[in-house]
C-alpha cells in the first residue's frame, strides 16, 4: 500500500478520536520515516521487523524493552516488541513492561502477529486498559499458534475469554 494512502487514512482515523495500529511488515530497511511514527499510535513489530527498523535485532525479552524505548525515541506514542514464545515487551508514556507469552504447544505461527494485531485492536476499540488490552491480543495471538492456517486459525471473542479464564 502507497505510505501517502496509508498516512491519509491515519489521519483520517486520528482526527475521528480512533487509534491507529502499525504492524510494519514487512518492515523498511531504512525504517520509518518520522511523519509516519508521529501518525500512528502503536507499532508492533516482532523481533525481525524491530532488527530491520532500529538496525539491531533483540533476542531476548530485556533486548525487546530496549527496542520498545528506543522506538519510542524516534516518535512512535507507543511501542510494542512482539517476540514469539519469550512474549513481548512495551514502552508507553504511562510505563513500560515485558509480558511473558502463554505456554501452548505450537504448530503454526503463520498470522500469529496479524492475530495479536486484531486482538489488540479488538480489545482497546472494548475500552480494555493497556495492560488487559496486551494480555487479550497475546492470547489472541497465542491461541492462533495452536491452530493451522492463517484467517483459519483466528479464535472467537469466546474462545479468548475461555482461554483467560484458565490462565
Amino acid at each position: 500500500m502507497p505510505i501517502a494512502a496509508s498516512l491519509a487514512a491515519a489521519s483520517r482515523v486520528r482526527a475521528h478520536g480512533g487509534i491507529v495500529v502499525l504492524d510494519p511488515a514487512p518492515a523498511p530497511p531504512a525504517g520509518l520515516a518520522a511523519d509516519v511514527l508521529a501518525a500512528i499510535n502503536i507499532v508492533t513489530p516482532n523481533e525481525g521487523e524491530a532488527g530491520s527498523l532500529l538496525g539491531w535485532q533483540p533476542s531476548s525479552p530485556a533486548e525487546g524493552l530496549e527496542a520498545a524505548r528506543q522506538l519510542r525515541a524516534r516518535g512512535v506514542a507507543s511501542a510494542i516488541v512482539k517476540l514469539g514464545a519469550k512474549g513481548l515487551a512495551y514502552a508507553t508514556a504511562e510505563g513500560e513492561g515485558i509480558m511473558p507469552s502463554f505456554p501452548v504447544r505450537a504448530i503454526d505461527t503463520v498470522a500469529a502477529g496479524d492475530t495479536f494485531n486484531g486482538g489488540l485492536a479488538n480489545a482497546l476499540e472494548r475500552g480494555l486498559g493497556f495492560a488487559a488490552a496486551l494480555r487479550f491480543a497475546a492470547a489472541c495471538g497465542a491461541i492462533s499458534t495452536t491452530r493451522k492456517g492463517a484467517s483459519a486459525a483466528a479464535p472467537s471473542l469466546a474462545e479468548v475469554e475461555a482461554f483467560l479464564a484458565k490462565a
